[in-house]
């Protein structure tokens, strides 16, 4: 009989409580503080010309519902039609933050963050994206886990701060799907850390 490490049962133990909890504009949390932060890069190529995009999150969304932090995103060398290329996206109003547990295969557990979120390009206002990650609970490179194992986003970027029509950019266009059109990061790291609060 296996038996299970304390760090896989810990892992276990945070992708059973993430379920409990959808966080929203005016959500119940169940008496949970979430903190999700993280930053890294998805690339295609090699050297100064790839075709890449960074990212960083440090959002705060504490037991009585209200999301506070920032979304970043920058984007190298895009071929797009509406010019992104070095492009930066900035992000402090966020209208919704959804958590739960998926399961890869079902086997694997990992935490599904959906994040809607209004923002600046360029600090020109009247921009919006829809994020959606996926953390792995480990760095992207942990050599212990299969390839697909990993953290990863989906970024779709609308030209206006309802995301009313099609997005302007999605990543899942340029880059290879993975994990429901969630592509692999090629560096970095995203964590959920849920602390339930005192009464």
């Amino acid at each position: 009989m296996r038996v299970l490490g304390f760090r896989y049962v810990k892992w276990i133990l945070i992708c059973a409580l993430a379920a409990l909890f959808v966080l929203a504009a005016n959500p119940t949390t169940a008496g949970s503080d979430v903190l999700f932060t993280g930053g890294g890069i998805i690339k295609d190529g090699h050297g100064a010309a790839a075709k890449r995009f960074s990212f960083s999150v440090n959002l705060f969304a504490n037991a009585d519902g209200i999301n506070t932090g920032h979304l970043g995103l920058h984007f190298h060398n895009l071929d797009d039609m509406h010019g992104l290329d070095q492009s930066r996206f900035t992000a402090s109003e966020f209208n919704s933050v959804y958590i739960e547990t998926h399961y890869l295969e079902d086997t694997t557990p990992y935490t599904f963050v959906r994040i809607e979120a209004r923002g600046q390009l360029d600090g020109g206002d009247g921009w919006s994206v829809l994020v959606r990650f996926s953390d792995f609970g480990v760095p992207v490179r942990n050599k212990a886990l299969p390839p697909t194992h990993a953290d990863a986003l989906r970024v779709m970027l609308f030209d206006n701060p309802d995301r009313n029509g099609p997005a302007v950019y999605d990543s899942a266009f340029d880059y290879p799907r993975e994990q429901s059109w969630r592509t692999l990061l090629d560096g970095g790291n995203v964590t959920v850390d849920i602390k339930m609060a005192a009464d």
